[in-house]
């Protein structure tokens, strides 16, 4: 008896493994190529990396040493011979900003804000070390809605900001009218555009 062979006769014997062999190598090129250019990113950045740590490490003896020099020109700066040279420094530039106050400038400015029942008693400017000034206005009118314009005039005036009434009073109670109001304001002559 013969033992039995299974033949295959038919025109493809075998299966289709070439196909699956160029697919396989074509990932495997595709894997190569994706490791290649995540070398070249990673060297690069590397580089990179390491032109910042030089770049930081200067940058850090350069802060260091201005730390030193900071702390040596405070320290010749908390000598009481260069605060007083600061405190006459400060004083002088005080008497700058004061002499550069302009009068005719504000009121001039003044003189189109006041309502005709409105009247200036006293006005005292306090001009701070920044260079702000800050007006005190005492003003008399002969009623409640007279002052009420005038600090709407003022409040709407862009060389005055902060408006505040402070106190108020009657000069004599007897008679109607007559109110006198104290008034603060900050004053900015830079803004007069006239």
């Amino acid at each position: 008896m013969k033992p039995d062979f299974d033949l295959n006769l038919s025109t493809r014997p075998f299966p289709a493994y070439r196909a699956l062999n160029i697919g396989l190598a074509a990932i495997l090129v595709a894997l190569i190529g994706l490791s290649a250019w995540q070398t070249a990113g990673f060297l690069q950045y590397s580089d990179k990396a390491r032109a910042i740590r030089n770049t930081e490490r200067e940058l850090r003896v350069a802060a260091d040493s201005m730390g030193h020099q900071v702390t040596e020109l405070g320290s010749r700066l908390d000598r009481p011979e260069s605060t007083a040279k600061l405190n006459e420094i400060g004083f002088f530039n005080h008497l700058i900003l004061r002499r550069n106050f302009s009068w005719t400038r504000l009121f001039s400015i003044l003189e189109d804000i006041v309502p005709d029942n409105v009247h200036l008693v006293n006005l005292s400017p306090n001009i701070e070390k920044d260079g702000g000034i800050t007006l005190r206005l005492v003003v008399k009118a002969r009623s409640v809605s007279d002052v009420t314009v005038f600090v709407k005039r003022l409040e709407m005036s862009p060389v005055f900001e902060h408006v505040v009434l402070s106190a108020e009073q009657k000069s004599d109670p007897t008679v109607a009218g007559d109110v006198e109001l104290t008034l603060t304001a900050i004053y900015y002559p830079q803004r007069d555009v006239r």
